[in-house]
């Protein structure tokens, strides 16, 4: 029995044209995608299917290229990897996308929706439009940070008594200049202000 009957007759409709088979295993394969949530790999939807239904891993691929051709789900590329979505009965959204651990969050912004309606695209039908944030989340943030705050550590303890000895005075220079420029600066503002 399929659970989403208009979708199931979208993906008829495409067969049809196409001369391509109805089989239970397309059936099952696009019930179990259009349920799940989030974004998953073609390998996490084969582990999905029924135990008691198995559907062969080509079955899989071919049949998620075929809902992505169709427009019941969305595939995104993230490091090298293709990941699925719902699309079918899912609102407009965008992504934000982890450089760290690759991990896709859903963003829901009304505001690039209606950038991109008001866009013109001559003699160009518009279908859908996709934004893609990338950037690095707080875990992997964090993770970075203690890793750098590791090699620092590491990098200062390995130093000679000498090297360690410049490093303070080149702290001190820097410090000494940041100084001097705020105190010119200053300078500067008085010589204005008694000018007036």
């Amino acid at each position: 029995m399929v659970k989403h009957p208009e979708a199931k007759a979208i993906l008829d409709e495409y067969i049809e044209g196409q001369g391509k088979r109805k089989t239970p295993e397309r059936y099952t394969v696009m019930d179990i995608v259009l349920d799940m949530d989030g974004h998953h790999s073609a390998d996490e939807i084969c582990t999905m299917m029924p135990p008691k239904f198995p559907v062969s891993r080509a079955t899989v691929y071919s049949t998620l290229s075929l809902l992505d051709e169709v427009g019941l789900v969305f595939s995104h590329q993230v490091q090298g990897k293709t990941l699925y979505e719902a699309a079918f009965g899912s609102q407009p959204h965008h992504h934000y996308i982890c450089k760290g651990c690759g991990r896709i969050w859903d963003l829901v912004n009304k505001n690039v929706e209606e950038a991109a309606a008001t866009c013109r695209t001559p003699r160009f039908k518009k279908m859908r439009c996709s934004v893609y944030i990338y950037g690095i989340c707080n875990v992997c943030y964090a993770r970075i940070y203690r890793l750098n705050k590791k090699l620092e550590k590491q990098r200062i303890e390995n130093m000679t008594r000498e090297e360690k000895r410049f490093a303070r005075i080149d702290k001190e220079l820097a410090e000494s200049s940041m100084w001097l420029k705020g105190n010119k600066k200053e300078k500067g503002k008085r010589k204005t202000n008694n000018e007036k």
